[in-house]
């Protein structure tokens, strides 16, 4: 039985006919530029995909690996003459030969154990309280606490530099309802944290319903979302994704009954993608949550996007003087086309001076799962980023993700910089703050 959702390999066999092999993608491509393998670059794959469908090549293990060697950045798509949906059909192609020969057992496992809602969260909670046994403090100054192991685990490389866990998730610190500033509000706004904001970068989180709050938005935190389910979907296994898109969806649904809500707000491009596009193409073929799910992304928004649309930075707002560059998220830029507002929201700070990197939209080379199956490939990379950073000279790193946040800072502390890394609306809630506006409001 074809596999179904986002698109399914049949179905995705026209796109792989508009491919004119023109090398386009070659150009582009991250992956290709550090292996010069033609393997690597989407016209390679979409010919594997071809030689699959046709049953030239018989399913493997060895195959699906070659399939995993991609980032999903989409670079290849923005530079296609064909508009040839690239990913798409890396992506089928994955969940094709996933059904076919399933996944290595420690992903397998990853993948199950990610679908137990309670057990993860459990699971991380204790883990934050016992990270210290793991792993060992590294002093990046000033700059946050971070972490590398002591001794050699399964999917992490011994040289990665990780944030800390935070002591207590995001989830935890407010109550499912958090009322706007003044208790009159003007819209009520779901808010999804995702995995890597509501366990590690909390201070994201807090920046963005303090924002929200005082521009006159209820603010309502489901405690029980969970993962996006984009790791799993997007490596392969489109069946735990299904039922992972189907808990958010219910979850959101119910709240968008009880609050009516205007919008849902995300600080994470591929969790908002997930919403915003890939939730209606995985559940294409389940009517009632095809429904919900095209409820839910026509309110499905990003953060920068929503303070620039609801008239954040129209207050008065005290000047943070730093010198700060952007990094442009893959999904964020190239799915949902959200690359203006965080510049915005940055350019209207007082004393903030815009300094733009060389090629802010290249991948950093996290690409979710990719940076731990893949590190040292992953951390060439990387190490371009930190150095288009380096030549900036900003004292700050600002970027609308926070996978994108984490390969960062790993990339900065390998090469021996210490910018700090932060959300766009972390520095417009500083401002806030000293301006006064969170006491007023």
């Amino acid at each position: 039985m074809a596999t179904q959702g986002l698109i399914a390999l049949e179905a995705a066999q026209e796109q792989m006919m508009q491919c004119m092999k023109c090398g386009n993608c070659q150009a582009v491509c991250p992956l290709y530029a550090e292996t010069m393998h033609e393997g690597a670059v989407a016209r390679g794959k979409i010919r594997l995909a071809v030689d699959v469908l046709e049953g030239k090549l018989a399913p493997s293990h060895e195959l699906l690996d070659k399939f995993a060697l991609c980032l999903t950045c989409k670079a290849c798509e923005a530079n296609c003459p064909c508009d040839v949906r690239c990913v798409d059909i890396i992506l089928a192609a994955r969940a094709a030969l996933t059904e076919k020969v399933g996944l290595p057992l420690i992903k397998r496992s990853i993948y199950r154990g990610l679908k137990l809602r309670r057990m993860f969260n459990f699971g991380l909670k204790v883990g934050a309280q016992l990270q210290g046994l793991a792993m060992k403090r590294v002093d990046l100054g000033n700059q946050g606490k971070f972490r590398s192991l002591r001794l050699p685990l399964a999917g992490i490389d011994m040289r990665r530099v990780i944030p800390e866990l935070a002591t207590t998730p995001l989830r935890d610190l407010y109550d499912e309802f958090i009322p706007a500033y003044g208790g009159k509000a003007k819209r009520r706004v779901g808010f999804f944290t995702g995995c890597v904001m509501n366990l590690i970068y909390t201070d994201t989180g807090r920046a963005i319903i303090e924002v929200l709050r005082a521009n006159d938005c209820d603010v309502i935190m489901p405690k029980e979302q969970h993962c996006c389910g984009a790791p799993v979907f997007i490596g392969g296994e489109r069946a735990i994704g299904r039922d992972m898109a189907r808990h958010n969806l219910d979850v959101f649904t119910a709240m968008d009954q009880k609050y009516h809500l205007d919008h849902i707000v995300f600080a994470c491009g591929t969790c908002v993608t997930s919403f915003a596009e890939s939730y209606k193409e995985l559940l294409s073929d389940d009517p009632p949550y095809r429904a919900k799910a095209e409820t839910l992304a026509a309110k499905s928004i990003d953060a920068n996007a929503l303070v620039v649309t609801i008239g954040g930075l129209a207050k008065k707002l005290a000047p943070i003087p730093r010198k700060v560059t952007y990094h442009d998220s893959c999904h964020l830029a190239r799915s949902v086309h959200v690359t203006e507002p965080p510049r915005q929201i940055l350019r209207s700070i007082p004393g903030v001076e815009l300094i733009e990197m060389k090629d802010a939209a290249r991948c950093c080379g996290g690409a979710g799962s990719f940076s731990l199956t893949h590190y040292p490939l992953s951390q060439q990379i990387t190490s371009k980023k930190a150095e288009n950073i380096a030549a900036t000279g900003a004292e700050t790193v600002t970027t609308g993700c926070p996978g994108c946040r984490m390969t960062i800072e790993d990339g900065l502390a390998q090469a021996g910089l210490r910018q700090d890394t932060v959300h766009p609306l972390a520095l417009l809630q500083e401002s806030y703050q000293k301006a006064g506006i969170l006491k007023k409001s």
